[in-house]
């Protein structure tokens, strides 16, 4: 991990003090750090920055592993509810997936929901909520999408090019402007520091190919007073299905890059551009199994930063345009047939930040955020006075259109108190001509340098997708009477962090009002949107992780959650809100096999609550089942060969009703890094 700091400069510090990081900043050099003298434990999670404390009479010396800290400014923006799990590129390696959906399904806390294989599309829910419920950010920018859930995972970013994935659980996220549900998302794109080149092909069962390619770069401009480091690449990938009109064809186009000087000032860009076409073999309805979609999807962001030693201020222009055309009949159609559905969405943004570190006092940060959003289309909307033309499709207009506003004012405050740190703040968001105001706070104490005890409490709210309030087909009726929904939720946990040992423990609970569903009455296939009265969830989650120093067993990890949620809705079915994950257990151990061969396995367990419909108009409960995935790969060269085994049992398994997804499927490749 250190290779691309073997030219630089060390200071090697024998004891830590409660001192502000700008201290290692001003060295301008990177700080190798070995024994820790800490009044307080650092048990943070590895995406967790550490904070400043003050000198206590009971120090203890830890003998601590070596690690390397970024001599750049520590960011005093934290979030209002600590990421509680992450995903890091070294862990991402050897995971046997190679796309970003799947990859979701590995961490802990979330029910990733596929309809097809290999990203195709699939679902997101974070603590026992809907997949609208979840906010979707690429480097902390919002692009989760106004039209529906199901895209909101369009992401055009390659899985290579992934630092790191956040999870972030309860309705944090609004301090950013944004009012995250039940949770967030945060892909961090990697920014490297040196100039990189890496390449990927695999191949595998149906007819499965995928190559990527990804160049990075870091070099200084105008005689060093500036930096200039980021990434550009492309991924394609298709496969002709594990069963019928499954077949799919990917695009994907990404790149992020920083420029930085020494004097604080520093601009982030991003752009992407995705293409999916994809057999949906009854995505959304068993009835008509010739089902068809293509999307598009191009989005881009720019930040300006500015940062001296105790004041941070930062702005965010960003975008996304979605476009989807959905065909009910792939094939021949029948008569009464009206055509397939087209729909193009946007979404522009821009919010501003500004944070005052104060002495003693903590950090006061306070932002503003507008964001807009809009949907063309032939079903979903208001008639339009006058049809727009469908771009990319050939005599097609859109004849509906719905346009929204979004304006949000936050005031958050950090406070750190010996052992205890304390983040609280407000906010106010303008929405369908309505102003709610939205407050959470989050507390931390340390019990001992390697315990911490936490929590949160918060409220938050959701408004409609464009989906949920206009669309019809044979199957399914939206509502343009919903109002938002939103729910009070609060949390408690422990986590431990003691030399290589990880373990955390949390329950939550959630009191949802006006929850935003789609139901249906027993044994009929007509779904409608509606408010639910009230939908209660609680559970609880328990992980740990033990990395070996030596041995053929590299690391162990296991995780463990369970959720009850409890509704008012008669006796409606729910397609959404109460389908939930009653049971869910991963188990993950890393070993070698021989010399530089090493094995990556990963167990997981599930048992959904709810029911789907199944022939002849019946009620099913979902079955639980047993996944066992395993990648085998070759390690330490710049030429890395792999293969990849999932679903080893050939097992059988739903995540959605009436979706049978793929069967043993096995993947070879190869990985050169320059």
């Amino acid at each position: 991990m250190y290779k691309n700091v073997k030219q630089k400069a060390l200071i090697c510090f024998k004891r830590w003090k409660r001192r502000p990081w700008a201290a290692f900043a001003s060295l301008k050099k990177v700080i190798m750090i070995g024994v820790l003298s800490v009044t307080y434990s650092l048990l943070v999670m590895k995406s967790q920055p550490l904070s400043a404390q003050t000198k206590s009479t009971n120090e203890t010396l830890i003998q601590l592993e070596e690690l390397v800290i970024n001599t750049e400014r520590p960011s005093p923006f934290q979030p209002l509810v600590r990421v509680v799990a992450v995903i890091q590129a070294q862990e991402i390696e050897r995971t046997p997936v190679q796309n970003l959906q799947d990859l979701l399904r590995y961490i802990q806390g979330t029910d990733l929901r596929s309809r097809g294989g290999e990203g195709v599309q699939a679902d997101i829910n974070i603590l026992g909520g809907t997949f609208d419920q979840t906010i979707v950010m690429i480097n902390g920018v919002n692009y989760t999408d106004p039209q529906t859930g199901h895209h909101s995972l369009n992401i055009p970013v390659d899985i290579s090019q992934i630092e790191r994935i956040e999870i972030l659980q309860g309705p944090g996220a609004w301090s950013e402007g944004s009012a995250a549900f039940s949770g967030a998302i945060n892909i961090i794109t990697k920014n490297p520091d040196k100039s990189s080149l890496q390449a990927t092909v695999s191949g595998g069962s149906y007819g499965y190919f995928r190559g990527s390619a990804n160049a990075g770069t870091s070099t200084g401009l105008f005689s060093d007073k500036w930096k200039l480091s980021g990434q550009a690449g492309a991924a394609y990938s298709r496969g002709d299905g594990y069963s019928a009109n499954t077949d799919f064809d990917i695009t994907n186009i990404y790149s992020n890059f920083a420029i930085t000087n020494k004097t604080g000032h520093s601009v982030n860009l991003q752009a992407g551009y995705q293409q999916k076409e994809f057999g949906a073999n009854s995505f959304y309805s068993v009835a008509y199994p010739d089902q068809f979609e293509k999307t598009r999807v191009f989005l881009s962001s720019a930040t300006y930063t500015w940062e001296s030693s105790n004041i941070r201020i930062s702005a965010t222009a960003y975008q996304r345009r979605h476009h989807d055309r959905f065909e009910l009949f792939r094939y021949e159609s029948p008569a009464w047939y009206k055509g397939h559905n087209y729909h193009m969405n946007d979404i522009a943004g821009f919010n501003a930040k500004a944070a005052f570190r104060w002495n003693r006092g903590g950090t006061t940060i306070l932002g503003a955020e507008y964001r807009f959003e809009h949907i063309y289309s032939t079903v979903l909307g208001d008639p339009v006075t006058s049809p727009k033309p469908a771009p990319f499709e050939d005599g097609v207009n859109f004849t509906r259109s719905k346009e929204r506003e979004t304006v949000s004012y936050y005031l958050k405050h950090i406070l750190q108190l010996e052992k205890w740190r304390f983040t609280a703040g407000l906010m106010a968001g303008n929405s369908y001509d309505i102003t709610r105001i939205y407050a959470g706070i989050a507390a931390s104490y340390q019990i001992n340098p390697y315990l911490e005890a936490n929590g949160w409490l918060h409220n938050s709210y959701r408004n409609p997708t464009f989906t949920d309030l206009y669309y019809k087909s044979p199957t399914q009726t939206g509502n343009m009477n919903l109002r938002p929904e939103e729910a009070v939720a609060a949390q408690i946990g422990l986590r431990l962090m003691k030399h290589k040992f990880r373990a955390a423990l949390s329950g939550f609970y959630r009191y949802g009002y006006r929850i935003i569903d789609w139901t249906r009455e027993p044994g009929s296939d007509q779904w409608m949107a509606g408010n639910l009265t009230n939908v209660a969830t609680a559970g609880f989650e328990v992980n740990a992780g033990y990395r070996f120093m030596s041995g053929p067993v590299k690391s162990l990890t296991l995780s463990y959650a369970w959720l009850d949620v409890k509704k008012e809705s008669g006796n409606l079915t729910s397609l959404y809100a109460t389908d939930y994950l009653r049971h869910k257990f991963i188990a993950g151990i890393d070993h070698s096999l021989l010399s530089r061969l090493e094995a990556s396995w990963n167990l997981s367990y599930q048992k959904r609550e709810g029911t789907y419909l199944g022939p002849a108009n019946s009620e099913l409960p979902y079955k639980p089942f047993f996944l066992t995935d395993l990648k085998l790969l070759w390690t330490g060269g710049k030429i890395t060969p792999f293969a990849e085994i999932t679903i080893i049992f050939n097992t059988h398994y739903l995540f959605i009703g009436n979706l049978p997804q793929p069967g043993r499927w096995i993947k070879a490749g190869i990985n050169i890094t320059l």
